[in-house]
């Protein structure tokens, strides 16, 4: 009789520990669940069609080439994906992923195409050339994104002295600029900055980290020429001015040299392709006209 008591005490144990195991999931089972659904709204939010096609490939793949890669390549490369505007949710290791994809797929596609290309060098080279071409891609957009915040300066910087001299404090400027500045690199990074400051961070600190994401000498002279402000207590207003004023100036000579450099570059289109076509129209009939001693109409 004991013996039947205590097994329904077991089983009444057991019962419930179920019961609230189901009810109430371990924190292990809720950080994967939490993890799998963070993970899915942000892929999402993946803008490259590309990218959102593979996505589940590479995210099958990722947990495999965690191996993959030299400790420093990793570290440049967590570094540099932020930079180049992908989302949160690709990490080093789906980068590995996509470049292994891209090793064996663009082979594979160029044996299909063309006999020519199922040589075995060139299916090696495409390979190799597949393998490298991710870094390229996401360096490539990494100094697009640098650029784009250089453009974007000289506007946040105006909008920030104006909010500066009508009073309002260095961080309460930022989240102007933030609240009314144009969509953006730029602005993703001053939300940052204002994060970064409002988390505890030193505004010295928080420049110099916002130096450090876009390192580009016109970005790094400008963060400088703040830190400097800050520490002798010269006025932030006239000094965002002068360097508002600076970068106006620096963007009409950037595009002065783009111009000047667009002209050079036309130079071999038009002596291949434009002047022998010119010479032909004007030349020709003169030559035909000696060769049929007479008109050539």
């Amino acid at each position: 009789m004991i013996l039947l008591y205590l097994g329904a005490l077991v089983g009444m144990f057991v019962a419930a520990a179920g019961v609230v195991y189901a009810a109430f999931p371990s924190e292990s089972a809720v950080f994967k669940l939490r993890t799998r659904t963070e993970g899915r709204a942000e892929a999402a939010t993946i803008q490259s069609p590309l990218f959102k096609l593979l996505w589940p490939l590479l995210a099958a793949i990722a947990p495999y080439t965690r191996r993959l890669g030299s400790p420093a390549y990793r570290e440049a490369k967590a570094w540099e994906l932020p930079l180049s505007g992908m989302p949160r949710v690709m990490t080093v290791d789906h980068l590995l992923a996509f470049k292994v994809v891209l090793a064996v797929c663009l082979p594979l596609m160029g044996a299909g195409m063309s006999e020519m290309l199922r040589n075995p060098v060139l299916l090696i080279g495409l390979g190799i050339l597949g393998y490298f071409l991710p870094d390229r891609m996401v360096t490539e957009q990494r100094r697009a994104r640098e650029q784009r915040v250089l453009r974007s300066m000289p506007s946040a910087v105006d909008m920030l002295t104006l909010a500066v001299e009508a009073g309002m404090d260095f961080l309460s400027g930022l989240q102007r600029v933030v609240d009314k500045g144009a969509q953006g690199p730029l602005r993703e990074e001053i939300t940052t900055i204002v994060n970064d400051i409002r988390l505890g961070d030193t505004r010295i600190g928080a420049l110099k980290g916002f130096s450090n994401r876009i390192n580009i000498p016109e970005i790094v002279s400008f963060v400088g020429v703040l830190v400097q402000a800050e520490r002798l207590g010269a006025p932030i207003g006239s000094v965002l001015r002068s360097q508002a004023d600076r970068m106006r100036t620096e963007r009409f000579q950037r595009a002065e040299r783009e111009g000047a450099k667009a002209s050079q570059k036309l130079l071999l289109p038009l002596a291949v392709f434009i002047f022998p076509a010119v010479l032909l129209v004007i030349l020709g009939p003169v030559a035909l006209s000696f060769i049929y001693g007479g008109s050539a109409f």
